[in-house]
């Protein structure tokens, strides 16, 4: 009889302990947040304003900015007058997905999205004639992360089915079939009451794609002589931002100090769609014996939604040892994060039916069709997420070429091996021992310079480039999704004075940023892993932004 499960329940993840065993991979693991997106939600890119864009964001020393906010919060107190400042952006994304040995195997996705990189207001709250000349108050938002886009990917052929992987996992934690001939652990908790971990091998039983034989689980629909055929699709939307209420102070035009309270957000919402089909040799039937069924294809979908927030803070100072020179250092705290989180999945297969139909299946023109469908499993309240984002330091220098130019280089610092859980809701199996083994500090290098061609006009450009955060870029199994490895941008933009108190800054960016290599799914109980194709990602990414300034 064709099986439908629909249940709609808050669930919190069980404490079962889970037996060690290596699983990775886009497809798998996704019941919780693991290692891996901790790290793409500690990655952060300050969107700035468009001239920060155009000069390739190194504004470590500079200020009279509302980026200063997101860089370095003494400069703040560089600025003279009141200013109110927005910044409009557009973003065209592009996701190249490939396989990494098949070098003509490869699919590309574009998405577009608008938003607002930058709003933010400074105010001069005093004034003096003394040591402290002025103290400036800011506040504002500032994007700090874009999770827009779109891939897909695909494989002709291969001979490790996403079954295997779940009853890998099936047979890896001594999973049963109890006496109702429910899927079940050895504590007796059976079907979706188990840990989220086994969400995916319960489907597989229960839409026939794994059963349990004399020598354990295994696919018992796939005949002998089989061949896959795999596709991927993974659509991501959300960003992450930060409000920022900081003070700037300024003292004799020489030494500027500044401090910023911030407020960190994030919204990310992923969906996953696989499908596999199952072909067979030419003219080969279910031959109703060894193989009553012979699984054709199946489709499983995954949602996944977190929503959380931060705190934090900023530290920084810049020094003008004379007129022209500026040099400027910010620390950037860990950002404590508190994380909800939301999963659910499906799973549909069609077989073939050799007639005799055993397990009482209703088939259809002889064919099998199930559906399944877990609970929506939600971390929340006391069981949310929560973990601690690395310290952050800054250092820039710059050089103002009189009145016609400035030329600016910035280098950071990113303890990312500092990355940790503070807390989990579900015995995840992981430890902070993760990060410190296999995740590095990176340096990131910024360039600029601005160039006065007229009283009204200003031309800029830019760029950048971040080091690795992976200690060994070949381990692709530490992480279960794509790691943002690498990255360089080159910008460019020009800026108007269109009178005393209004001015109009226009930017682009091109980055590239490389991922690391990575499965589909990957589970290994013995010597040989079964796996799918490994894969590679290219993000580009398209940036322009529009600032409009007020000052008064």
């Amino acid at each position: 009889m064709k099986k439908f499960l629909s249940v709609v329940a808050i669930i919190l993840a069980s404490a079962v302990a889970v037996q060690a065993q290596n699983t990775s991979g886009i497809l798998l693991n996704r019941d919780i947040l693991p290692a891996s997106t901790l790290l793409s939600l500690s990655q952060r890119e300050v969107a700035g304003t468009a001239r920060s864009m155009g000069m390739g964001g190194a504004f470590t020393s500079l200020g009279g900015d509302m980026a200063s906010l997101g860089y370095n919060p003494a400069g703040l107190g560089m600025y003279q007058r009141n200013e109110i400042s927005v910044t409009l952006g557009l973003g065209v994304t592009q996701a190249k997905n490939y396989n990494a040995y098949i070098s003509d195997n490869s699919s590309a996705n574009t998405s577009v999205r608008t938003a607002i990189n930058n709003v933010g207001a400074s105010f001069q709250v005093y004034e003096g004639t003394g040591k402290l000349v002025a103290v400036n108050f800011a506040f504002g938002y500032s994007k700090t992360a874009d999770y827009n886009y779109d891939m897909s990917y695909s494989s002709p052929v291969t001979i490790s089915s996403l079954a295997d992987a779940f009853a890998d996992m099936a047979n890896g934690n001594g999973l049963i079939i109890n006496s109702e001939n429910k899927i079940a652990d050895n504590r007796g908790y059976y079907d979706y009451d188990m840990n989220p971990y086994f969400w995916g091998a319960v489907m597989g039983y229960k839409a026939g794609l794994i059963n349990k034989g004399a020598n354990g689980w295994y696919p018992d629909e796939i005949a002998p002589g089989a061949q896959m055929s795999q596709y991927t699709n993974l659509q991501s939307r959300g960003s992450a931002g930060e409000w920022s209420f900081a003070f700037g102070f300024n003292f004799d035009n020489i030494v500027y100090l500044g401090a910023s309270l911030d407020i960190q957000s994030i919204s990310r919402n992923q969906t996953i769609y696989y499908n596999e089909y199952i072909a067979y040799e030419e003219g080969q039937r279910p031959n109703g014996a060894d193989y009553p069924y012979q699984l054709q294809e199946f489709d499983f979908s995954q949602s996944m939604n977190l929503n959380g927030s931060g705190v934090g803070a900023k530290f920084g100072i810049v020094v003008r040892p004379v007129a022209p020179l500026r040099i400027g250092f910010a620390l950037h705290t860990p950002t404590y994060y508190s994380v909800a989180y939301r999963y659910s999945a499906s799973l549909s297969s069609v077989a073939l039916s050799a007639g005799n139909n055993p397990y009482g299946w209703e088939v259809v023109n002889g064919r099998v069709y199930a559906d399944e469908r877990t609970p929506i499993l939600k971390d929340g309240g006391d069981s949310r997420w929560r973990f601690t984002t690395p310290t952050r330091l800054l250092a820039g220098v710059s050089y103002a070429i009189g009145k016609y130019a400035i030329i600016s280089a910035d280098y950071q610092y990113d303890a990312y091996r500092a990355l940790k859980w503070n807390y989990t809701p579900a015995d995840t199996g992981y430890t902070n021992d993760i990060f410190r083994n296999n995740l590095k500090a990176t340096h990131t290098l910024r360039a600029g310079v601005e160039g006065k061609v007229l009283p009204w006009l200003a031309l800029r450009a830019g760029g950048g480039f971040r080091t690795n955060v992976l200690i060994n870029s070949f381990d692709h199994v530490a992480f279960s999704e794509p790691i943002a490895d690498k990255m360089w941008y080159a910008s460019a933009g020009v800026g108007f004075r269109v009178s005393d108190v209004t001015s109009i800054d226009l930017a682009y960016q091109y980055r590239n940023t490389r991922y690391s290599d990575y499965y589909s799914f990957y589970t290994k109980l013995g010597d040989i892993p079964n796996a799918s194709p490994m894969y590679g990602l290219d993000l580009v990414n398209h940036n322009i932004a529009l600032t409009f300034a007020f000052r008064f």
